[in-house]
């Protein structure tokens, strides 16, 4: 095993899988990325889809494992995949690499270019147009509600809450860009802003800020004068 933050690793599962793994569990009882497990079908009507609009360059600031970059890469977007925790990035890379060496996958896996840095860095950088530029901050669960997926937990403990988000979301509006879409518990109050445009799915929904519409206007021109 190799690296660590507080009680979480990266290790190898018995398929010789890349894996983030509490310290003291079993080979396999980790997460693992595998995106042959992935189901498309019905893809272009998923609200996050729908919630990034048209297609083109995309970039995912908290790539995490890389379940929404996949998705959104599989819909035809070209993913830039950012995530700052070097563990995480380790699994994430292994999971893309695996699927570029699989001929049902490699189309998919040729979309998305997997970077460790600082999403803020990059955005406050980097002169580049976007498409779309896409958050998923993580948030502190919800006071009563039923225990995250494994892969979340472990994730979480990794990486931690991102206290940050608010920081990434004006780095966002200051960069060039068509849209940005802020994926948002049901329960969580917008991020800074009132969305133009909102599309919800069972679980989360996705808040959408056109580059046109009025939700940002005096964020962004305070964004541009700092």
């Amino acid at each position: 095993m190799s690296g660590s933050k507080e009680n979480v690793v990266v290790g190898f599962d018995p398929d010789g899988r890349m894996e983030l793994i509490h310290v003291g569990e079993q080979p396999g009882h980790g997460a693992a990325v595998d995106f042959r497990r992935v189901t498309l079908r019905g893809i272009s009507s998923q609200p996050l889809v729908r919630a990034c609009g048209e297609r083109g360059r995309l970039l995912d600031t908290t790539a995490g494992l890389g379940g929404d970059s996949w998705i959104l890469a599989a819909a035809g977007f070209s993913v830039t995949a950012i995530e700052r925790s070097s563990l995480v990035c380790q699994v994430l890379r292994d999971g893309v690499d695996r699927a570029k060496s699989d001929s049902r996958l490699n189309a998919i896996a040729s979309r998305i270019e997997v970077r460790q840095e600082n999403a803020v860095d990059v955005l406050q950088a980097n002169s580049d147009s976007w498409a779309t530029i896409y958050l998923d901050p993580m948030y502190p669960p919800k006071l009563g509600s039923a225990l995250a997926p494994k892969p979340i937990r472990v994730v979480r403990d990794a990486v931690g809450d991102d206290l940050d988000s608010s920081n990434l979301f004006l780095a966002a509006v200051a960069a060039q860009w068509n849209r940005i879409v802020v994926k948002r518990p049901h329960h969580a109050e917008p991020l800074c802003a009132e969305p133009d445009i909102v599309f919800n799915s069972k679980l989360v929904r996705y808040d959408v800020y056109v580059r046109e519409g009025s939700s940002l206007r005096s964020i962004r021109a305070k964004a541009k004068s700092s």
